[in-house]
């Protein structure tokens, strides 16, 4: 197991990254020395949205499944207002209130922390988990291990939740970022290669070439070959045609002018 630092450190500096679930999750299961992890954002009034598990690996893909479109309105740490941070799941046992939606999906298992199951989750599992605001709406985190008789202490829920507000942060930072990610968004980002995709990402959110530079750990000159690359790629000669390209109106670059995009020294 490793320290809260180098959790902490682990997390934020996957930021930005394609990876940045799947380091985030590890890094927690390796601090707590637990097996299993999901994440998942819960926002008002829709279908949650599913962002890490490893469930496949042990052979329960359609718990999760289950959860993410049925029985998540049973969670009851959900359902309590001041859940916010980091929570033991057999602290909230309840029974649970099923409706048409959820009947079918979940079962009574008095041997489960929550004394309920959802069909298809794996059995006998111990759950902690770090609930916080980020991506929208509320992010549920949760690590898992087979139940036995030696449970995580009170300071290793402390030590969760001294993780919690910077784990929150770093979400809210990566989701800030993916946000203006141009993969996918227009045809000429296939032109692109994952590093200047990476630093298109960037530019599209403010940096400097300086900044970039620290945030990658590349000299300010490769940025500036790199920038020449992606403008060359996309045929474009300045950051407001990037912008323009970025929200698809390519054929509309004239009427663009660099008070549309934020100001970058070159």
């Amino acid at each position: 197991m490793q320290s809260v630092f180098q959790t902490i450190t682990q997390v934020i500096g996957a930021i930005g990254d394609d990876e940045f679930p799947v380091v985030a999750a590890n890094a927690l299961c390796c601090f707590s020395g637990f097996d299993l992890a999901t994440i998942v954002i819960h926002r008002f009034d829709e279908t949650p949205r599913l962002v890490f598990d490893n469930f496949d690996s042990v052979d329960c893909r359609q718990g999760i499944e289950n959860y993410i479109s049925f029985t998540h309105r049973l969670n009851p740490v959900l359902k309590c207002r001041n859940s916010l941070g980091a929570v033991r799941v057999r602290d909230y046992k309840a029974i649970p209130q099923p409706d048409e939606r959820t009947g079918s999906y979940f079962q009574l298992s008095p041997e489960e922390e929550l004394g309920f199951r959802t069909i298809g989750w794996p059995t006998r599992l111990e759950e902690l988990g770090l609930y916080f605001v980020a991506c929208g709406g509320v992010v549920e985190f949760s690590i898992y291990r087979k139940l036995t008789r030696s449970l995580a202490s009170n300071t290793k829920l402390a030590d969760l939740e001294t993780l919690c507000g910077p784990i929150a942060e770093a979400f809210s930072r990566h989701d800030a970022l993916s946000g203006m990610r141009i993969a996918g968004r227009f045809p000429e980002a296939a032109l692109l290669s994952s590093r200047e995709q990476q630093i298109a990402d960037l530019l599209l959110i403010g940096c400097t070439s300086e900044a970039i530079a620290l945030r990658l750990e590349i000299s300010r000159h490769t940025v500036r070959d790199y920038r020449k690359q992606i403008f060359r790629k996309l045929q474009i000669c300045s950051l407001a045609e990037l912008f323009a390209v970025y929200h698809g109106q390519r054929n509309q670059i004239g009427a663009w002018n660099n008070t549309n995009a934020p100001r970058s020294t070159h």
